[in-house]
């Protein structure tokens, strides 16, 4: 009896073994990820900082002249969407690789303009 229940362990093991392989390269797509998506968790981070700066700028600049920058409110769209892709990229929503391996993102002026 032990000897087929040492055949299965034996067979699994080497099921095991080349399921193994396949984990090491997963694992190591995984680790390489692990790496990007600190990378790209830092650059949103401060990405999203900025944005709020930026925000606050917006706010002066409006108090003071009266109208927006659209130079300043342009750029801003375009920082919230590289927020949103280096969030997209962290929780596995997309794959392609933000700014600076990507491209800047650039919004179109004039859809949500209202």
């Amino acid at each position: 009896m032990s000897d087929p229940s040492a055949s299965t362990t034996g067979s699994s093991d080497g099921a095991g073994s080349g399921g193994t392989t396949e984990t090491k390269a997963d694992r190591s797509e995984l680790f390489g990820r692990l790496l990007w998506m600190i990378a790209f968790g830092f650059l949103g981070y401060v990405a999203f900082w900025a944005s709020i700066f930026l925000g606050l700028v917006q706010l002066i600049v409006v108090a003071v002249t009266g109208s927006k920058n659209e130079e300043l409110r342009g750029f801003t769209r375009n920082l919230a969407q590289y927020v949103w892709e280096c969030v997209a990229f962290f929780v596995f929503a997309r794959d392609d690789k933000p700014f600076p391996i990507g491209r800047f993102p650039n919004v179109n002026p004039g859809v949500d303009d209202a």
